[in-house]
C-alpha cells in the first residue's frame, strides 16, 4: 500500500471506531455508569487503531490519524470539551510506549501477525495506554492542580477503556481474518 492509501484506511477505521464509541459506547456508559466522567470511556475502542497502526507503521502512523483524530474531537467537542492538544499527546504517549515495549524487547522488526506479534502488540498496547492516561490526566487536571484521587481514577479509567477497546479491536480484525480464510478455502 502506498501512503495515501495507508492514510485513507487507517482514517476509515479511526473515524469508525471512534463513531462507535461517542455513538454507541458512550451512551450506554452513561446510562449505567453516571457517576464516570465523560472524557473517560471503559470502552474506548479507537485506542486499538492507534496502536495497531503505530506498531505497524511507527511514527508514520502519527501522521496519518492526526486529522482523523483531530475530525474527532472537534465534532464530540460538545461532550468532552474541545481540547486542542489532546490527540496529539495521546498520539505521542501511545508511540513512546510503543517504542518503549519495542527497545525493551529487542523487537524492532516484527510486522507479521503470528503469536509473539499479538503478543507484543497488547504488551506494547497496555505501556501506551499508561503513557497516554498520564498525559491525558496531566492535560485535563493540570500537573498542579492534580489531586491524588482525581489521578487515580481518571488514570485508572483510560488503561481500562483502551485495553478494553483494544481488546475488542483485535477480537474484530482476528474474527475477520478467521472469515475471508473460512472464505476462501469454501471457495
Amino acid at each position: 500500500m502506498n501512503y495515501l492509501q495507508n492514510f485513507v484506511v487507517i482514517s476509515i477505521c479511526y473515524v469508525i471506531a471512534y463513531s462507535l464509541t461517542f455513538g454507541f459506547v458512550f451512551p450506554l456508559q452513561q446510562l449505567i455508569l453516571a457517576n464516570v466522567a465523560t472524557q473517560v470511556g471503559l470502552l474506548f475502542i479507537p485506542h486499538g487503531v492507534r496502536v495497531i497502526a503505530l506498531y505497524y507503521y511507527g511514527w508514520r502512523a502519527i501522521i496519518y490519524l492526526l486529522p482523523a483524530s483531530y475530525l474527532m474531537q472537534f465534532l464530540s467537542s460538545r461532550e468532552t470539551g474541545l481540547d486542542i492538544y489532546a490527540p496529539l499527546v495521546s498520539l505521542s504517549g501511545c508511540y513512546v510506549g510503543i517504542q518503549l515495549v519495542r527497545l525493551m524487547l529487542v523487537d524492532t522488526n516484527t510486522r507479521s501477525l503470528n503469536v509473539r506479534a499479538w503478543k507484543l502488540l497488547f504488551t506494547a498496547g497496555a505501556v501506551a495506554s499508561v503513557f497516554n492516561s498520564l498525559g491525558l490526566t496531566a492535560l485535563q487536571d493540570g500537573l498542579s492542580e492534580m489531586t491524588f484521587l482525581a489521578l487515580k481514577l481518571n488514570f485508572l479509567g483510560y488503561i481500562i477503556g483502551d485495553m478494553l477497546g483494544m481488546m475488542l479491536c483485535v477480537a474484530t480484525i482476528m474474527l475477520g481474518f478467521r472469515y475471508i480464510r473460512s472464505i476462501k478455502s469454501s471457495a
